[in-house]
């Protein structure tokens, strides 16, 4: 097959974009198919050396969703970012008659706008399907009712998304997601069939688990810190564990990159106690070429405490990463964080928004900690299959 993968979002190293689409890249040509792969205009000359992208897509639309603006500005945004969309991938699609498949991962109301435009047009090569991509969706999710958010964009995307059901329907038109959740609260809220892809990643073969841990243990969360992650309540609970118990060996690392702003409208900073405490390693930029799968062969527990109400439908690469390469997580309960662990590897629950019971889990995972990497191990390498690209094109 021959794929056109187009991202926008994909401008530098920043989020998880470059490592996504670098496994697509990587894998579906030791697959037999080709990979054309379309970025953004503005994307750092690295990713298009690495990747061999073409930067003929308008600037990230996603970036700029939280700059800010004003809601006037935010809504004209939409057609104006859409219009260069069309223009961007007609002027493309001109000479691509031997697509196979159209996938554009990281789609928002601006792209399927455009891309609407391009399949009522008639604009996609024949026998091309497109697959459009939905990280996340404005559902709101209150115990088992799921219902749009409510705003003027999620209404938006419901009345293109029951215009192109005709091509829904008849499998030109693929519309994706990460999570079974996901799948089924799409269905109910947008009245068209979507389809749960895995989110492929793959493992770090130096980050492979055993029986025989080092001590001290290590224990982190990585990626920027931020409100719906629960970094906040992390950070408290470490504060309260190493309260509880200052002569104890167990080590913790954070990245942190930079102060964020939390529900109540109040920065989050990282406590002085915690940026000098011989026990705790902050981690204050991004991670250098390889710095990464280094960090995660050094870690045996990731501490996800996702909020529910950011995790409840949307997948978390983070936990992925840890189920492939065999590290147990602590993860909050009734997120697809814990779900996914639960299936796929090994983690313990804590309470949605509960520092105690945060830092509970944390003394039960310390105290069990061997049988659960060796647990986590042995169920790795069906992790690895579930969450592979040669499975997502299987499933595509």
């Amino acid at each position: 097959m021959h794929w056109l993968i187009v991202e926008d979002s994909l401008e530098s190293r920043r989020g998880h974009w470059f490592e996504y689409l670098e496994g697509f890249c990587r894998e579906l040509p030791k697959l037999g198919d080709e990979v054309t792969l379309l970025v953004s205009h503005r994307a750092e000359p690295l990713i298009q050396e690495q990747l061999g992208a073409l930067a003929v897509l308008p600037e990230s639309a996603f970036s700029k969703m939280s700059d800010g603006a004003p809601a006037w500005k935010r809504y004209a945004r939409i057609p104006f970012h859409a219009w260069k969309t069309f223009w961007a991938l007609r002027k493309f699609l001109k000479n691509s008659a031997a697509l196979d498949v159209i996938f554009v991962p990281t789609v928002i109301v601006h792209h399927l706008l455009g891309w609407t435009m391009l399949v009522k047009l008639g604009i996609l090569p024949k026998r091309a399907r497109l697959l459009l991509f939905f990280p996340n969706l404005p559902i709101r999710k209150s115990n088992d009712a799921v219902t749009l958010d409510g705003s003027p964009t999620s209404r938006i995307l419901r009345l293109l998304l029951l215009t192109l059901n005709a091509e829904i329907v008849n499998g030109r038109l693929l519309l994706g997601v990460e999570t079974h959740e996901m799948k089924e609260a799409a269905e109910k809220v947008f009245g068209v069939p979507f389809i749960y892809f895995p989110h492929p990643v793959a493992p770090i073969s130096s980050a492979s688990s055993n029986s025989h841990l080092p001590s001290p243990l290590t224990m982190a969360c990585y990626g920027p810190a931020r409100h719906e992650k629960g970094s906040d309540l992390l950070v408290r609970g470490i504060v309260r564990y190493l309260e509880k118990h200052p002569e104890g060996e167990t080590r913790f690392v954070l990245q942190w990159l930079e102060d964020f702003v939390g529900a109540d409208g109040e920065t989050v900073s990282l406590p002085d106690s915690l940026k000098k405490h011989p026990r705790v390693e902050i981690v204050d930029r991004f991670f250098a070429e390889g710095e990464y799968a280094d960090r995660l062969a050094a870690t045996q527990i990731l501490l996800l405490p996702y909020r529910g109400s950011s995790y409840g439908l949307r997948v978390s690469r983070v936990v992925i990463e840890a189920l492939v390469n065999g590290i147990p997580v602590v993860a909050t309960r009734g997120t697809t964080l814990a779900r996914q662990a639960q299936e796929h590897g090994v983690a313990l629950h804590c309470e949605d928004e509960d520092v105690e019971s945060l830092v509970a889990a944390i003394e039960e995972m310390e105290h069990h900690c061997e049988g659960g990497t060796v647990a986590a191990s042995g169920r790795k390498a069906l992790a690895q299959e579930h969450f592979s690209v040669s499975h997502f094109r299987k499933l595509l």
